[in-house]
């Protein structure tokens, strides 16, 4: 799936610490989104390119879920606002 950020939010996790929880919208026109968890090892990926209007390919949904990105997805960078 190819899908652009369109907001990134902070909020407390139940975990202790922060997430953030990033928006998106996909090339199919449907609105996405996934957690990044900065204890998890995938953060260090993510919060290299977290920026608004980046758009990303190569994105899995979450197994089960409708309109949850898997935050493990290999993602590539195709578009850097």
């Amino acid at each position: 799936m190819i899908a652009t950020i369109l907001k990134i939010e902070r909020k407390p996790s139940k975990y202790g610490g922060q997430i953030k929880v990033v928006f998106f919208k996909g090339n199919d026109g449907n609105s996405y989104y996934t957690y990044i968890y900065d204890k998890m090892f995938n953060a260090k990926r993510w919060n290299k390119i977290l920026k608004e209007g980046i758009v990303l390919k190569n994105l899995k949904l979450l197994k089960g879920k409708k309109n949850i990105i898997d935050a493990d997805s290999r993602f590539e960078i195709i578009k850097e606002d």
